[in-house]
């Protein structure tokens, strides 16, 4: 379990996250939700240790991030898989060659050993006969399919997904939620997913936090959100809901 409490960090006079606290369910998928500048990409990346809080504490099972030596946060670092908004995919590899990098850096397997864990990373998330291929070859759908592959080559207990459905069409954020939620499920992930997409809230969201102005003001599931009591969590979800269907007017009247 990942465990946060009393989390707070500034830039300045900008206090982005304000006593935050929560807990994340193992095995799961957790959704941090809230509108843009809320501070759920500034609480993923303490959550990774990106940035360092100001004050408060994150916990990975019994042992406080802010306390571990090097070799402790290298350790942990290895069982973290990252799906970042952009993909953050290498221009300059391959997609095997994309896979394979994070192998490179904490692994010392032969060659062939790292190139078979390639493959069935790739294969789980269906990107087939595309090894050679570079990322700029590849559809916004597929790259982030490569990104999925990349994050889970090592193994991880842990996968944080930074919007992943950023700049794809519904057909396609679907099948990438069912894809993030089965890969959960299969490896028995602890998956943290930023997002503001209603879709997918309602679809994989095992466990909901809801963030706003950096605090958190809700904790719930899917079944409950549409039955909140909390004002700005309302909100949230009808300006979502009203936002789909402007967007879904203004396609069918093209």
């Amino acid at each position: 379990m990942i465990k946060v409490e009393h989390l707070n960090k500034s830039f300045g006079d900008l206090h982005v996250l304000k006593d935050v606290n929560l807990e994340l369910a193992p095995g799961k998928c957790n959704m941090i939700i809230g509108a843009s500048g809320s501070g759920k990409t500034v609480l993923l990346k303490n959550l990774i240790g990106l940035l360092a809080p100001d004050s408060g504490d994150i916990w990975y099972g019994g042992h406080r991030l802010s306390e571990m030596d090097y070799d402790a946060k290298k350790s942990l670092r290895q069982k973290i898989g990252v799906l970042f908004q952009g993909c953050a995919l290498f221009d300059f590899e391959t997609v095997i060659g994309n896979v394979i990098f994070p192998m490179n850096f904490f692994t010392d397997w032969p060659e062939e050993k790292k190139r078979e864990r390639a493959r069935f990373c790739l294969d789980r998330v269906n990107v087939k006969d595309a090894d050679d291929k570079y990322p700029s070859e590849l559809s916004g759908g597929m790259q982030k399919r490569v990104g999925i592959a990349r994050a889970i080559a090592l193994n991880p207990d842990f996968l944080f997904c930074d919007e992943p459905n950023s700049g794809l069409d519904p057909y396609t954020s679907s099948l990438i939620d069912r894809l993030i939620h089965g890969i959960t499920e299969e490896f028995n992930i602890t998956t943290v997913i930023n997002t503001h997409d209603m879709n997918s809230m309602l679809e994989i969201g095992d466990s909901i936090h809801f963030i706003c102005g950096g605090t958190v003001m809700w904790s719930g599931d899917r079944h409950s959100i549409l039955r909140t009591e909390c004002a700005e969590l309302r909100d949230f979800v009808g300006a979502n809901v009203l936002a789909r269907h402007v967007i879904s007017e203004s396609v069918s009247s093209r």
